[in-house]
């Protein structure tokens, strides 16, 4: 058995490009070198088509006018841009050892993941996959001025050898919840989660021995809060006595649909950001609280890094920050918080549960196009939880209850190793991508629930689940 999250290993740099006199070299060192030119034509519905020559550096693409603003001339480095064997998938169903799998991955260029693994003979392993870039200075964290030789990649990406893995830890488990795998090794990036998830999952897997099925599908659906803990003591030292206070006092940190306390806490959190991030990057705040480049990039990884900074900052409470003190700043964003659930609510705490404040809609693409999303779309409907809570429902600290969908769970799945069977799985909505199939959203509102479906897997349990064979033959 196998699953998968996202790697989050950073494959893809910018670098910051001149363009020669000819509008078609750039500089490296001090000479002029010629770039490829790519004749492209972009037609457009209903309008005239676009022609576009796209330069070609030894770095990659210009993609600078691609993004929003001025941001110069761009080339963009991305192992997904190189044309190396992707065979991992397809072998996978012929692994019969954890190195089997390995090997099948030595080689990924596509989207990094991390894959955890077990088999029936009580093997547990976890691998870190994905081509990660062999830097020849810098850690990609910004751009680089491209005509530094110093500046770019090594013809390879870093060694496989290198890349994290474990097999049969002592524990007898592995855990990921796209955290950072490892602070030795290759540099891998900085757009990994916060450790909040993989921590809470791993007390939780120490904790007990007698996991099942049942009990796997029910702790996914855990929303219990890290963060509160972490903060509890000095947010309520400095909000002591002011009114509703008390809802933080009595609150057991869970992010449930029903918990006023859970909707104070996550617009106190997004008052907070908002007021670190100004103080220290007014010019730049939408980007550094996470807002994207593109239309088609709409966030950035600071968006579900922000609480790790502001959680730092609250247990330290750094002198040079605001004049005030922390325990002031936080006693006034708590005021403000309060004042916009009461503009907004009322003033009774009990029309403030984080389900009813904050709703998830699963956004359909084609729901853009009004009134598409009344067809396409599943929701609006109560759901709990944050970026840091095991079953995830991320908020932005600049629209602290708009819809989460960007990363909820997209798939659930409990495996029963060796016992097939008794696995289950479930989607937020279904197997088909028809609106108009029942199976469109027919997993709805068992995903809403935490329920899931069995598997099926023996050629009998495939036979009594069977509803409609669809035959595919070929032309002629």
């Amino acid at each position: 058995a196998w699953g998968v999250t996202a790697g989050m290993i950073d494959n893809t740099d910018l670098f910051l490009e001149e363009i020669g006199p000819d509008g078609r070299s750039v500089r490296r060192g001090d000479e002029w070198v010629a770039c490829e030119v790519v004749p492209e034509v972009i037609t457009v519905r209903g309008g005239e088509s676009i022609d576009l020559d796209v330069l070609v550096t030894d770095r990659g693409p210009i993609v600078g006018p691609a993004f929003d603003g001025d941001v110069g001339h761009l080339s963009m480095s991305a192992t997904w841009l190189q044309p190396r064997p992707m065979g991992g998938m397809f072998e996978l169903v012929k692994a019969r050892s954890f190195d089997d799998l390995r090997a099948a991955f030595a080689s990924w260029p596509s989207l990094p993941l991390n894959i955890v693994y077990a088999d029936t003979s009580g093997t547990v392993g976890w691998q870190l996959i994905g081509d990660a870039p062999d830097r020849r200075s810098g850690t990609g964290a910004v751009p680089r001025p491209a005509a530094d030789p110093e500046t770019g990649w090594r013809p390879e990406p870093v060694a496989f050898e290198r890349m994290p893995h474990l097999r049969d830890p002592e524990g007898g488990f592995v855990a990921t919840a796209n955290n950072l795998p490892s602070a030795e090794g290759s540099w891998l990036g900085l757009d990994f989660l916060d450790g909040y998830r993989v921590a809470r999952i791993t007390g939780a897997l120490a904790g007990r021995d007698d996991w099942d099925v049942t009990s796997t599908l029910e702790f996914q659906m855990d929303r219990a809060s890290l963060v509160w803990d972490e903060i509890r003591d000095p947010v309520l030292a400095a909000v002591e006595g002011l009114p509703v206070a008390d809802l933080l006092e009595e609150w057991d940190g869970v992010l449930s649909t029903n918990s006023a306390a859970a909707t104070v806490f996550e617009m106190l959190l997004g008052e907070l950001i908002t007021a670190v991030v100004a103080a220290k990057a007014p010019t730049s705040a939408a980007l550094a609280m996470g807002a994207g480049f593109t239309p088609l990039v709409p966030f950035n990884s600071f968006l579900v890094r922000r609480v790790s900074h502001l959680v730092r900052l609250i247990r330290e409470e750094p002198d040079d920050w605001f004049a005030e003190g922390w325990p002031s700043r936080i006693r006034e964003a708590f005021r403000a918080t309060i004042g916009r659930l009461e503009e907004k609510h009322g003033s009774d705490p009990a029309g403030w549960a984080w389900g009813d404040v904050r709703q998830l809609t699963l956004c359909h693409p084609l729901s853009m196009r009004k009134p598409l999303g009344r067809v396409f779309d599943l929701g609006p409907l109560p759901y709990g939880g944050d970026a840091n809570t095991v079953n995830p429902a991320p908020v932005d600290p600049a629209d602290p209850t708009g819809n989460p969908d960007f990363a909820v769970a997209s798939l659930r799945v409990a495996i029963d190793v060796g016992e097939w069977e008794q696995s289950r799985f479930v989607l937020p909505g279904g197997q088909s991508g028809n609106p108009f199939s029942r199976h469109y959203r027919d997993q709805h509102d068992l995903w809403r629930k935490g329920d899931a479906l069995p598997i099926a897997w023996s050629e009998a349990m495939v036979a009594r689940s069977t509803r409609a064979t669809l035959v595919l033959r070929p032309g002629g």
